[in-house]
């Protein structure tokens, strides 16, 4: 799935020969239109999933009057505009009906019934498929570039069919939408339906602002691709997209998102993902979200993230902080939390000891027990900057 979906001026510049009159709405004409549909009365407009351009000729409406109804239901179900056939069932539209879309910025259009509706979706209706047709191909040609970087046949001439340059730099950004179970204090991925709600909040705003990107799903996670930005823009855009996401959210739902670098060319818009998946999962391992968390700001993370060798991790971790994990598990203690605690405040107990909610004693306890375990002294700077380390890398591994 992509961004390069139709907006609903193009289709009502395309239906002007068909006499196609715009009567209210005009700042909603940049939302984009996904497909065509009849909605004859309020139930039917009741099964509308959003973003499709609704057409009535008034037959299953009881009266003139029940119009209005309808315009409120397809705005409330997220349907891009309406369309009108006026002529025996509706016969002119009220003042109520204009009002209440220029107030909603819902697009509102009428047709004379000389005019067959039938020719009107049918165009639009082709013009969404060409449309569609275009973003599968760009969708999977840079699925084809995240994870077979080397196999260029597979998706440079596509991405040059869809208008995304080879030579073009590219900033992948990957969100995963979360719910809280705060009873079980976990977290879990949202369901289908939910992540489809997400991705149609940022195609809307991609679309009306034409931005050149797509998104795609992979793995449940929404992966937006821009090209041809610095990376301050994509930040600015990645920020806009989370507050659209952030205005549909239910109060246990949670937003991770990660941003990795801006490549120079397609060939590594693979690696650009990569690092936006990790930095994604890091946020998610935290327990910080809402905020994205790009890859030029991620200090000394950049680094890990930038070693291939995972045994290299892996022997930083078990010669740093490696036994005081393996104790944590095995006697269901919190040594590895109290160091952390303790590394974060720069080595002050009063703070760690505050933060924890313990007595000071207790800190001091278990920081002696620490240096113990591991042979270290935690008054040494060096050493807790070892172990920092190693706290980061265990992070990484994780993720």
């Amino acid at each position: 799935m992509t961004a390069m979906t139709v907006r609903l001026k193009e289709l009502f510049e395309q239906a002007k020969d068909h006499e196609v009159t715009l009567l209210a709405g005009q700042n909603g004409l940049e939302r984009p239109v996904r497909w065509v549909h009849m909605v004859e009365n309020e139930e039917i407009a009741g099964f509308l999933e959003g973003q499709e351009i609704a057409f009535t000729t008034g037959i299953g409406l009881e009266s003139q009057e029940d119009l209005i109804s309808v315009v409120r239901k397809c705005d409330e179900n997220g349907a891009s505009g309406l369309v009108v056939n006026v002529g025996p069932f509706i016969r002119q539209i009220s003042p109520e009906v204009i009002r209440y879309c220029n107030a909603h910025d819902f697009p509102l259009f009428r047709v004379p019934w000389s005019v067959h509706m039938a020719q009107i979706m049918h165009q639009f209706s082709l013009t969404i498929t060409m449309s569609e047709k275009h973003s599968m191909e760009l969708a999977a040609a840079l699925e084809n570039a995240i994870f077979w970087p080397d196999r260029e046949e597979l998706y440079m001439d596509y991405m040059d069919q869809n208008g995304f340059g080879q030579q073009w730099n590219y900033c992948v950004g990957v969100m995963e939408v979360c719910a809280r179970d705060d009873r079980q204090d976990t977290t879990a991925r949202v369901n289908d339906t939910r992540l489809a709600a997400f991705v149609r909040a940022a195609e809307s705003l991609i679309t009306r602002h034409q931005w050149r990107a797509a998104l795609l799903q992979i793995e449940h996670r929404m992966v937006m691709v821009f090209a041809r930005y610095d990376i301050d823009k994509v930040e600015a855009m990645v920020r806009s997209v989370l507050a659209a996401c952030r205005g549909i959210t239910n109060d246990d739902e949670l937003l991770y998102l990660g941003i990795g670098k801006v490549t120079r060319t397609a060939r590594c818009i693979g690696k650009s993902y990569a690092q936006g998946l990790k930095l994604e999962r890091l946020q998610k391992h935290r327990g910080r979200d809402g905020e994205p968390f790009l890859y030029e700001d991620s200090g000394v993370d950049k680094l890990l993230l930038s070693i291939p060798d995972t045994e290299i991790l892996e022997d930083y971790y078990e010669s740093t902080i490696g036994p005081l994990i393996e104790h944590d598990r095995v006697n269901n203690t919190d040594l590895t939390e109290t160091l952390r605690t303790y590394l974060r405040f720069s080595g002050s107990v009063k703070e760690t000891a505050e933060t924890m909610i313990v007595h000071r004693n207790t800190v001091t306890y278990k920081i002696n027990k620490i240096e113990h375990m591991l042979g270290v002294n935690l008054s040494d700077f060096a050493v807790r900057e070892q172990l920092s380390l190693g706290l980061r890398v265990r992070e990484i591994l994780d993720c």
